[in-house]
């Protein structure tokens, strides 16, 4: 067995050494009627050693290995199987990064090795060729006493069109709900005499265009989970795109509870994307500044660019704590309640996926939170050819 020095930020880093790999595997593939069993059963399943290692896995999980390019997964962790970007960044892989803490895999898996049965749902944000994938599961762990050696069966099933059609229907109608609720909201001020049709027929528009363009939105994030998304990249101004956003959510509820401040420095520079999925991209991180804000306190975006890229940003005062920080772009993690969670993993998967940017966040006490998206201001030629 081999253990690093490297620190681990949860389980053990250690591994078993090839030979043992070998004598741990010849114990369970010596029966042939136990491989049988494993292969009749249609979810991935996989038999662990001590360290956490895979030393057999039944027929479906040995296809998945070969669809994703994987010859032999004998000795990995299951998270490096999924190409889990946890598991990747993690010095010590699956298992030893900070993350693996609040990952419901590692804690069955950990359960099942010290002798308890357990089941726990997991979110993976795999790494592909075109970007991040979202991966939901639910994962059972069971002990497992095999010719004097102990190890853990793993099944681990994929629920994530349950989740993504629970996520994104109640989501759906929740903000439908919202941007209905601004225009009925402005047209009672309207009927009222409180406003006048001059004075509002902007903003009504504006929002009006808003229900449209979420209606359109939900539309468009199923395309893009499967891959038939096609952006059409336009000409855009930064700041007019930045100030539009604004506006429509200055008439949200949680807008008219709050401030939302365009930065005075904004900067007003061309560049090609596409526009309705930035608008959604900005509009998620307005939306997820305002709901983390207490009433009466400010949201402030801006606009930066070095002339290359073209760099959004989103400040609100709230600090996020560090054990939500490290789920903030899993599809079904949300500090909200059910339903939600679906914010910032669109951001993120719009963005990386398909406009050719990058996310990133601060958040510390004292200073607030900045979300940022950065953007090529021309992107790759070919791409915006094939989607204009």
């Amino acid at each position: 067995m081999t253990c690093p020095s490297a620190a681990t930020a949860f389980a053990s880093p250690c591994r078993s050494a090839p030979d043992e790999l070998h004598r741990q595997r010849k114990l369970l593939t010596g029966d042939d009627n136990l491989c049988t069993l494993l292969d009749a059963m249609p979810e991935f399943v996989m038999v662990l050693n001590g360290n956490r290692q895979i030393l057999l896995g039944n027929r479906a999980l040995t296809e998945f290995a070969a669809s994703q390019g994987c010859d032999g997964f004998i000795g990995l962790r299951p998270g490096e199987l999924l190409s889990c970007e946890t598991a990747q960044a993690a010095v010590n892989g699956c298992g030893t990064g900070d993350e693996c803490r609040h990952c419901g895999a590692v804690e069955t898996i950990l359960a099942a090795l010290d002798g308890s049965q357990a089941a726990h749902e997991c979110r993976i944000m795999r790494k592909v060729s075109d970007g991040v994938e979202a991966l939901d599961l639910k994962v059972w762990g069971t002990p497992l006493s095999w010719k004097g050696g102990q190890f853990a069966i793993v099944v681990a099933a994929d629920i994530s069109h349950e989740k993504r059609r629970q996520v994104l229907e109640r989501l759906f109608f929740h903000d439908l709900l919202n941007t209905a609720g601004a225009i009925s909201t402005m047209t009672e001020l309207l009927v009222s005499g409180y406003i006048s049709f001059d004075e509002s027929k902007h903003d009504l528009w504006e929002t009006a265009q808003a229900l449209v363009s979420e209606i359109r939105g939900q539309r468009e994030l199923l395309a893009a989970e499967s891959n038939e998304l096609k952006p059409r990249f336009s000409l855009l101004d930064s700041r007019t795109l930045l100030e539009s956003v604004a506006r429509v959510h200055r008439n949200s509820d949680a807008g008219k509870l709050r401030q939302i401040v365009v930065d005075d420095d904004t900067a007003s520079a061309w560049f090609l994307s596409d526009e309705s999925l930035l608008t959604r991209v900005i509009g998620n991180l307005v939306k997820n500044a305002l709901e983390a804000s207490d009433h009466g306190e400010t949201v402030t975006v801006g606009c930066r660019t070095d002339g290359a890229t073209v760099a959004f940003w989103c400040h609100n005062p709230a600090v996020i704590p560090p054990d939500v920080r490290s789920q903030l772009f899993r599809r079904s993690f949300s500090t909200r309640g059910p339903g939600r969670g679906i914010g910032t993993y669109s951001v993120r998967l719009l963005t990386e996926r398909y406009l050719q940017g990058r996310v990133s966040f601060a958040s510390t006490p004292g200073e607030g939170t900045t979300f940022t998206v950065t953007y090529p201001v021309n992107p790759v030629a070919d791409d915006a050819a094939s989607n204009g």
